[in-house]
């Protein structure tokens, strides 16, 4: 009888230590032509939910929407990973309660929930459940995009658009020359993000941003492919001064007492995501119509100098949540295709269609299902008297 106690206490401790000792990946671990070793529950796995990173991860380097010499996009292959991973999604909510605080308490208090984000279908991915829970208790909920989305892949046009009265797409290049254009697809793209947008009861509008470049006359930020980021957006450029008088102007013209926007980070270190993430950060702090603003930037599992504050569980009340969450994000028609494989790498310059990132953000691998929970982390703004 002993033995057999000894034998038992063997193999439980034996799982223990299977689940919580590193591992390397090994090329094993993965299905051909996949970055997300197979078996796993969720369309991701990563390095524990809570704040920081606790194992060895490997970046990508060079990766074209950051900056060489910063940590970016994760090369699972070369990554560590335990049992201990995916915890945050796999767990309950009176466990996340214990050092969480409910994003829910949050949005009863709260009058307007005004959320900043750099493109299209960013919403979605990093605050869509929330945005659809704060519409249906009836909260005054707005969208607005800084850019876009405009990409190309759709053709260009020479001359600007008359409905907008002006252009919609410019650019510095790495070269330093200027691109100047209208963006068919980023024509697009502001009436899909509309039709979205009313899954989760919510209203998305494309920031308009008013500035001249090369003798031209832009009334939207929309990126040219190929552009230099740094150039473009980069401290004393045009662009980026002209997004933070927009971004400025609209807190002062909408007053609202909380915002949304992306991590510190930019997610994946989107040099775009992490300008935006700066300049609504700096007219929050500049604020002066009295609102005092509560200001929350998303998904800070993958924004390594972020701290989780706060989740939302998107089953809670019946899930609504989640299913608009799930059913706006299939309305994304530039990235949801019915039976695609989420789990392929994300490469911009592949011949997958876009989406492939999503992923890392819990989406599950076919369906693309969200992940039970959202995280966020409440900035701390000091004393703004």
């Amino acid at each position: 009888m002993k033995r057999l106690a000894v034998f038992f206490l063997l193999i439980f401790t034996c799982n223990i230590y299977a689940q919580t000792v590193p591992h390397t990946a090994t090329p094993s671990m993965f299905r051909p032509g996949h970055d997300i070793p197979a078996g796993v529950e969720h369309g991701t796995w990563d390095f524990d939910e809570w704040p920081g990173i606790d194992h060895r991860v490997v970046y990508y380097k060079n990766f074209r929407y950051g900056e060489p010499t910063e940590k970016t996009k994760i090369d699972y292959t070369l990554s560590v990973f335990d049992g201990d991973d995916h915890t945050g999604y796999l767990r309950t909510p009176e466990a996340l309660s214990a050092r969480f605080t409910p994003m829910e308490n949050e949005l009863q208090s709260s009058r307007y929930i005004l959320a900043i984000f750099a493109h299209p279908d960013d919403e979605i991915l990093l605050a869509g459940g929330l945005l659809a829970r704060a519409a249906a208790m009836g909260k005054k909920v707005r969208v607005y995009l800084v850019s876009n989305g405009a990409d190309g892949s759709r053709g260009f046009d020479d001359d600007e658009n008359d409905a907008l009265g002006g252009y919609n797409c410019a650019s510095v290049m790495p070269d330093g020359s200027v691109r100047v254009a209208t963006d068919l697809m980023g024509l697009a793209k502001p009436g899909i993000a509309r039709r979205y947008g009313s899954v989760l009861g919510v209203d998305i509008a494309v920031l308009p941003v008013r500035y001249e470049l090369d003798g031209e006359t832009l009334v939207q930020i929309g990126e040219y492919p190929g552009l230099d980021f740094k150039k473009s957006y980069g401290p004393g450029t045009i662009m980026r001064e002209a997004m933070a008088r927009s971004i400025a102007d609209l807190l002062a013209r909408e007053r609202p007492d909380m915002v949304l926007t992306h991590g510190s980070n930019g997610e994946y270190g989107s040099y775009f995501h992490k300008t935006v993430n700066l300049l609504v950060k700096n007219a929050v702090l500049q604020d002066r119509s009295g609102s005092r603003i509560a200001l929350y930037t998303g998904f800070p599992e993958y924004n390594i100098d972020d701290n989780i504050t706060h989740f939302l569980d998107l089953d809670a009340a019946g899930g609504a949540a989640r299913r608009k969450k799930h059913e706006a994000f299939k309305r994304i028609e530039f990235i949801y295709k019915e039976g695609n494989d989420y789990d392929k790498p994300w490469n911009p310059d592949d011949e997958y269609m876009d989406g492939m990132f999503v992923k890392d953000y819990g989406y599950t691998p076919v369906t693309g299902k969200p992940p039970r929970y959202e995280f966020f982390q409440k900035v701390n703004l000091g004393d703004r008297r």
